[in-house]
């Protein structure tokens, strides 16, 4: 009996030690390694950006903060955004790199984005939210508006629709007083020449200043409210006008409610 119990003392031993390991000696196993990213910013807020522009960059720093390389497969930026970075396809790990993001919108209202990375780390592929508003352009006169150097604007102005088109658009418009009257808005980018002055040259005056439209579901028609944006018409609806797609037909018209609220929310 005591033959049979030693036995199974033995062996419940040497399993034992199989397990955990016996005579004092150790052992160790190595922590795994892997890459781990972090962003400066979860989102990016633009300001108003002209149809056809591209704005200032806002930065984007990602990290690696983990303890293996980060292979980087892509960074992309979605619609009416572009990017420019200097990640590279690998990052070291405990190195960061830039990402440059503009605005640069091919429509007009509110416009929401997302730049995409998609990588070797847990959570790939990750997101920064991008929003911002894209406006409508100015468009010139025709007019051609000359600065003395003792205001904004001068003393008078000359019809020079060769050197001001009607319809140019305004690129950098600002705004002044010109004297004897109301205020004005030149585009300082376009310059034209103005006839027996020296020096001959004057700024082509924009009709207004930028201005925002409507989006999908937003409301048109009423007074005050503002035009449809490029691509949309002013349709009307059981529930009243509402900004749609240009193409859209029925089911465009059918969905104005829940567009029109979700539009509100965005607002």
């Amino acid at each position: 009996m005591k033959s049979r119990f030693g036995v199974l003392m033995a062996a419940i031993l040497l399993g034992s030690c199989a397990l955990s390991g016996c005579g004092g000696g150790s052992s160790s196993v190595s922590a795994p390694t892997s890459p781990s990213v972090s962003f400066s910013a979860s989102s990016l807020t633009f300001g108003d950006e002209a149809e056809g522009l591209a704005s200032e960059p806002l930065l984007i720093t990602l990290t690696n903060s983990g303890t293996a390389a980060l292979t980087i497969t892509s960074i992309a930026a979605s619609a009416n955004f572009a990017e420019t970075d200097n990640c590279g396809s690998s990052l070291a790990a405990g190195a960061n790199c830039a990402i440059n993001v503009t605005l640069a919108p091919s429509t007009t209202g509110n416009v929401k984005g997302t730049v995409t990375f998609t990588d070797n780390a847990e959570g790939s592929p990750q997101t920064v939210s991008l929003s911002g508003t894209a406006v409508r352009p100015s468009t010139l006169t025709g007019y051609c508006v000359y600065g003395t150097g003792t205001g904004p604007c001068g003393v008078t102005s000359f019809q020079d629709p060769g050197d001001c088109p009607v319809g140019q658009p305004a690129v950098a418009p600002a705004g002044g007083y010109c004297y004897g009257g109301g205020e004005v808005i030149t585009d300082t980018s376009t310059r034209c020449r103005v006839p027996g002055r020296y020096p001959p040259y004057g700024s082509c005056q924009a009709t207004s200043a930028i201005g925002s439209c409507s989006v999908q579901g937003q409301e048109c028609g009423a007074a005050g409210s503002s035009p449809c944006c490029s691509g949309f018409t002013c349709t009307a609806g059981a529930d009243g006008s509402s900004c749609q797609p240009a193409t859209g037909g029925n089911e465009s018209r059918a969905r104005s409610s829940r567009d029109r609220g979700l539009a509100d929310r965005l607002r």
